[in-house]
């Protein structure tokens, strides 16, 4: 069937343990802060609690730059020389150009077999997305079957997330100044998704009075979609609270194994620290079996 190599991009915040076994290529998008300009990955693994130590005091919000058409090409062509098909899977297009830089970059090289995916999420769902298409190429069931797991992820998967304050979203020009003053200070805050219906951009999926509602309702949720699903959990600087809300989905769904990561500072930078927020698809017997190899 040939071997297939997995691309994705430093927005799904894979562990490096989990990074280095299934060996899939990270193309890592650029942090602009403090006058400096960091490829994500090396913040991430070496200086993630100090980054949102200096978020939290900062005036200015850092930018961020997608990876280049060009960083794209040199990965394809150095990943083709050990793989027989690449699969390259990345953030939203809704919220990123940088799925366009990987296509852009696949047209370039039209003697590789390159497929591109836009997951329509970041984060906990694109690494969920990504482990998904690891663990299937993993198991040698050729490119196809990689590409018929990864879509039915990407269909089935869902993504919510609730901030510890509006204020980054506000700065970040996502919501309004008057709308986030008001929100604060009657404890609203917004439950986020993914809306595939306006391709993939954040959307507010439901409004509630306090974060500990937003995670109730999350919760709820999660467990309405049933025993046979796959879980995950996400931080945003907040360790000990995404730690608590890993447990409360163990206990509502005994016998899953979530995922459990950090936020990175491209997402982190939008939602602020102490945003937590799950994420869960339905399983197929096929996907069941290969996460429990």
């Amino acid at each position: 069937m040939g071997k297939v190599g997995i691309v994705t991009d430093s927005t799904a915040y894979l562990p490096l343990e989990f990074k280095e076994k299934y060996q899939i290529e990270v193309v890592s998008l650029l942090v602009n802060y403090d006058d400096k300009s960091i490829p994500e990955e090396g913040i991430f693994y070496k200086g993630l609690d100090d980054f949102y130590n200096w978020l939290r005091q900062a005036s200015i919000l850092p930018t961020t730059s997608q990876p280049s058409t060009g960083d794209f090409f040199e990965t394809y062509q150095s990943l083709s020389e050990r793989v027989d098909s690449i699969v390259s899977i990345h953030i939203s297009g809704g919220i990123s150009g940088t799925v366009g830089s990987a296509a852009a970059a696949a047209q370039m090289l039209p003697d590789l077999d390159i497929t591109v995916i836009n997951s329509g999420t970041t984060s906990i769902g694109l690494y969920m997305v990504v482990q998904a298409a690891a663990l299937t190429a993993a198991a040698g069931l050729g490119k196809e079957k990689v590409l018929e797991n990864v879509r039915y992820v990407v269909d089935n998967l869902k993504v919510v997330f609730i901030p510890a304050t509006l204020e980054y979203l506000k700065r970040g020009g996502r919501i309004g100044g008057a709308a986030a003053l008001l929100g604060n200070l009657l404890q609203i805050r917004p439950v986020l998704y993914f809306n595939r219906e306006r391709d993939y951009i954040i959307d507010v999926y439901e409004k509630v009075r306090t974060k500990e509602k937003g995670i109730r309702r999350m919760l709820s949720e999660m467990k309405e979609a049933g025993p046979y699903i796959k879980t995950a959990v996400a931080h945003v600087g907040c360790a000990s609270e995404g730690e608590d809300l890993l447990r409360r989905v163990k206990e509502i769904c005994p016998g899953t194994d979530p995922l459990f990561s950090a936020v990175g500072p491209v997402i982190g930078s939008h939602i602020g620290p102490g945003t937590v927020g799950v994420a869960w698809y339905p399983l197929t017997p096929e996907l069941e079996e290969l996460l429990n190899d």
